[in-house]
């Protein structure tokens, strides 16, 4: 997969999971004021669990082939995604773990913290100013 399409793929995957991150928040909130929306919530909270698992590993099948042979610069960013992600993903892991009513009780500061993530992926690796083929190319070892 070239840069731009793997940037597209994974941008697209964020705003999947934002859409799924709102509908949580929405269906928290009704859960939290009294209405019967259990099935609704665990159906949403599947989904999410199962687009961020899928997000983890295209991130991992896509970004490190394309930074690899940038002695330094790729080797880099790939160690700094590698070293932050399996912190922050465990974090995101433990937040999402538990029955609704549970996750439901994190639900704010996990939309916060998730969201925050995503934008510093965004502003960072995600950046087109990285994962253009041309900057790509210039860092490649001759």
């Amino acid at each position: 997969m070239d840069a731009e399409a793997a940037r597209q793929k994974l941008l697209a995957q964020h705003d999947q999971i934002r859409e799924h991150l709102n509908a949580c928040r929405t269906w928290a909130r009704r859960l939290r004021g009294g209405e019967p929306v259990q099935p609704e919530l665990d159906a949403t909270l599947a989904r999410l669990r199962d687009d961020f698992i899928a997000h983890n590993a295209t991130e991992t099948e896509v970004v490190r082939p394309l930074l690899r042979g940038s002695p330094g610069w790729g080797t880099v960013l790939i160690d700094r995604m590698l070293e932050e992600h399996v912190a922050e993903h465990a974090a995101f892991w433990d937040a999402l773990a538990g029955s609704a009513s549970e996750v439901v009780a994190r639900m704010d500061e996990l939309i916060e913290e998730l969201d925050a993530h995503m934008a510093a992926e965004e502003r960072t690796f995600l950046s087109p100013l990285v994962l253009d083929p041309a900057v790509i190319a210039r860092r490649r070892a001759p």
